[in-house]
This record gives structure tokens, C-alpha cells and sequence, in this order.
């Protein structure tokens, strides 16, 4: 039965952006994941390829809320809106895209990466107050329960994963994409943002059938949409 609620969390007027590493961009929850992967006795850390690879596993992750992918976008910045908490896009941008339905369970808050987080996953990495160090590549990084990120080599921060705090609850998650109507240069504003989602969360009491994202009829992809329009 769908309580069909749509709670509001708070005020929160910051912009969050996230990179879509791997050419996408999910949304899971660590608590809910990680029990998935213990009952499913999965103890390979690269779960990217595992995920790709499995048909009947990826629907059981769509089917159950446990991780939902937006598959096959440019890999760019995007900005992150939770209409939940009152974050909108102002007139500066136009909605290209809209998709409801699907089903995501929180038990600790929400999680937002690039699927590279997923090329080969250590939940260590998403603990503590925060952890920074120099990698292999001389670059910084910072790994922490809230965030985690590395500065590039020319001094461009690339956020791979952002968690925000949500109720914890089943619910049922609308994607919504939207462009600046005036694109910023990219080349000369490397902080520049073009494109975003919006995430709106209705709570339920049970989910009832599920969608799957990786289906032809869903294009998350906001810069083939501008693309082909123009």
C-alpha cells in the first residue's frame, strides 16, 4: 500500500555537485547496500563490473531499492537538487527530463556517486570524520562519512560521492534533469556547472513492481538530449 507522503527534511540551500565517473551517477544507501551484499554472499569488491555483467542481480538491486543507477551520461559535473529539501532550479535553467518510479530504500541517508566509486568498492573509504591524503598520482584526497574527493593535478576539485541526511524509510524516487538555459564555459570557468538532477522522495509503506533505469525508454543523459535537440 503507498502512503504516497512527501516529506520535507529541511532547508539547505547549498549547491552539491557530484561527477559522473564511469559515465553515471547512482544513488544507494551504505547500510541497505552492504546488507544486500552480505545476503547475497558477494564478497568481490568490483561491483561495477559484477553489476554490469549479472542481468538477474542488477534487477534484484532495481527491484529491492538498493542501488539505482542513471546510466550513460556525459562524464561531467552535475549539480544535485533534493526537492525534499527545498531546493529548486531557478529560471536560469529548463527542465529537459522527468522519470518517477523507482524504488530506493534509506536506512542512514543517501548516498550520491559517480559509478567509478563502484570499479572496485572499499566501505572503509566512506568513514570517519574525514581522511586526507597524497595518492599515487600526487593528487589530493579526502574520504570521509559526508564526502569524498580528489583535487586534480590542475587544481580542480572532482567530487565522487556526497551523502545527505535523509529519514530512513522506503520511497519512491523522481529524477528530474535540467540545463542552464545560457551554458557557462567550461573551458574558462572550470568550476562551471551546465547540467543537474533534482531528486524528489515520496515515502511508502511497500514498493509494488519496480523500474528499471537501464530500459531504452529512460534517456538520463542531459547532453545527448541538448545535443540532439540543437
Amino acid at each position: 500500500r503507498f502512503v504516497n507522503r512527501i516529506f520535507h527534511f529541511g532547508d539547505n540551500d547549498m549547491d552539491r555537485k557530484i561527477h559522473a565517473t564511469e559515465y553515471g551517477i547512482c544513488f544507494w544507501s551504505m547500510e541497505t547496500f552492504t546488507g544486500f551484499l552480505k545476503k547475497e554472499k558477494i564478497r568481490s569488491k568490483k561491483l561495477l563490473a559484477l553489476f554490469q555483467k549479472d542481468d538477474k542481480l542488477f534487477l534484484k538491486l532495481v527491484e529491492n531499492g538498493i542501488w539505482i543507477p542513471l546510466p550513460q551520461v556525459d562524464s561531467v559535473d552535475y549539480c544535485i537538487k533534493i526537492k525534499n529539501l527545498s531546493e529548486e532550479y531557478d529560471n536560469q535553467w529548463e527542465k529537459v527530463l522527468e522519470y518517477g518510479g523507482f524504488n530506493i530504500e534509506i536506512v542512514d541517508g543517501l548516498w550520491i556517486s559517480g559509478l567509478g566509486s563502484f570499479f572496485k568498492f572499499d566501505r572503509t573509504l566512506y568513514q570517519g570524520e574525514g581522511h586526507e591524503y597524497i595518492d599515487n598520482f600526487g593528487m589530493k584526497n579526502f574520504d570521509s562519512n559526508k564526502e569524498r574527493w580528489h583535487i586534480t593535478l590542475n587544481d580542480y576539485k572532482i567530487y565522487h560521492d556526497v551523502h545527505v541526511d535523509i529519514p530512513s524509510g522506503k520511497y519512491l524516487l523522481t529524477v528530474k534533469g535540467y540545463s542552464r538555459k545560457e551554458p557557462k564555459d567550461i573551458s574558462t570557468d572550470k568550476e562551471a556547472v551546465n547540467f543537474g538532477y533534482q531528486l524528489e522522495l515520496v515515502k511508502v509503506d511497500t514498493f509494488n513492481g519496480y523500474k528499471n533505469p537501464r530500459e531504452d525508454e529512460f534517456e538520463f543523459n542531459i547532453g545527448k538530449i541538448i545535443r540532439t535537440r540543437n
